[in-house]
């Protein structure tokens, strides 16, 4: 939690008089119908929780770091979106760190073709590796697809996909979830 206050603390000016909610801004995974906004200052993507008041509790993904906390409303602009963007807006290679998503146009009419690689980094030389590839129909901006066991749901947020999964798409700790931004 030091971490994210530490983050969050970086994107937003609060006034000695103004305080957040006394109540915990919890976060408990990445929903893909969730609203996501960018910090004003840092043009960092906030994935919204909630809303108390003035305040709002975020997920913020930053080059220093990720973590929950609140943020003055005033400090974040939701994003533009496409509710129903065409194909080719999903196309292209999506990354989160040396995490990848390829996403083309399928040879299937109105389907979309998938392909994912993420890692894990534990002490040492511990790395652990998953991968998917699948086809989807996208509806609305919404994606889901399927690899055996793993299950993948996203949303196109125009230069960002919000993505979630099931935790069961690698080994240990390996995720394709969070905030993907195109390369």
């Amino acid at each position: 939690m030091r971490i994210s206050c530490l983050i969050f603390a970086a994107i937003t000016s609060v006034a000695a008089a103004q305080q957040p909610p006394k109540t915990p801004c919890d976060f408990d995974g990445f929903d893909t119908k969730a609203k996501l906004a960018e910090a004003i200052k840092s043009g960092y993507p906030v994935v919204v929780t909630r809303v108390e008041g003035d305040w709002t509790c975020g997920y913020l993904t930053s080059s220093k770091g990720s973590g929950q906390g609140w943020v003055q409303s005033r400090e974040i602009r939701l994003v533009d979106f496409d509710p129903n963007p065409p194909l080719a807006a999903w196309a292209g290679t999506w990354v989160q760190d040396e995490n990848r998503i390829r996403i083309q146009i399928s040879k299937t009419t109105g389907k979309l073709a998938l392909e994912g690689e993420a890692y894990w980094h534990g002490f040492g030389d511990n790395v652990h590796s998953g991968e998917f590839s699948g086809e989807a129909i996208p509806a609305r901006n919404q994606l889901h697809v399927e690899d055996d066991s793993c299950k993948i749901d996203l949303a196109l947020w125009g230069k960002y996909i919000l993505a979630n999964d099931n935790n069961s798409c690698g080994g240990l700790n390996v995720r394709f979830w969070g905030v993907w931004k195109r390369r």
